[in-house]
This record gives structure tokens, C-alpha cells and sequence, in this order.
């Protein structure tokens, strides 16, 4: 949720689902530029995400907020982010990705 502010105070616009099925039933957006994978996804879901955001908006840039031992595959993302660390780290990294 803090990271969500940070990146709305800014001027990003945000559409958020809750899982798999949200984002696949869901005409969220057109145009997606980086996708942020919250570490509420389970491991099943987290590659199911991946794997359609690859596939919907093959442009995009994908960072996962994630702090377990990484066994997802390095073409499924682009950047990881500890959860807990600091809101400013991950909006450098979504800036780096838009521009």
C-alpha cells in the first residue's frame, strides 16, 4: 500500500488486481509499462502473473517485491525489490523502467 502511494503521488497510474484471474478477467489497461508483483502472490500465481504480463504487454518491465530464495526464471522479470525496503528504492527502479 505504501508503495502504491509513493508511485501515485508521483503521477503514476496504477491498476491493481488481486491475482491471476483478476488481471486475465479484467480489461485493466491498454498500455502497461512496468508491472510490480506484490509478495501476496502465492509461487504459482507469481509465474502465472509473469507469464501473462509477458505475454498481454510483451514491453513491459516486470519487478517483483519478493524476499525469499529466487527460483523464478531470470526472463519472467526484470528487477526484485526486498518487501520492507525503502518506498524510494522501488520508485527509482519503476522511473529507471518508464523512461
Amino acid at each position: 500500500m505504501g508503495y502504491d502511494m509513493l508511485l501515485e503521488a508521483r503521477g503514476y497510474v496504477l491498476a491493481a488486481a488481486q491475482g491471476y484471474r483478476d488481471l486475465c478477467q479484467t480489461e485493466m489497461c491498454d498500455d502497461c509499462e512496468v508491472a510490480v508483483l506484490h509478495p501476496t502472490l502465492s509461487h504459482g500465481e507469481l509465474s502465472e502473473v509473469a507469464h501473462f504480463v509477458r505475454r498481454r504487454w510483451p514491453a513491459a518491465k516486470i519487478v517483483i517485491i519478493r524476499a525469499e530464495e529466487w527460483w523464478l526464471e531470470d526472463a519472467l522479470y526484470d528487477d526484485r525489490v526486498l518487501p520492507g525496503a525503502i518506498p524510494e528504492l522501488l520508485l527509482a527502479i519503476v522511473v529507471r523502467f518508464a523512461t
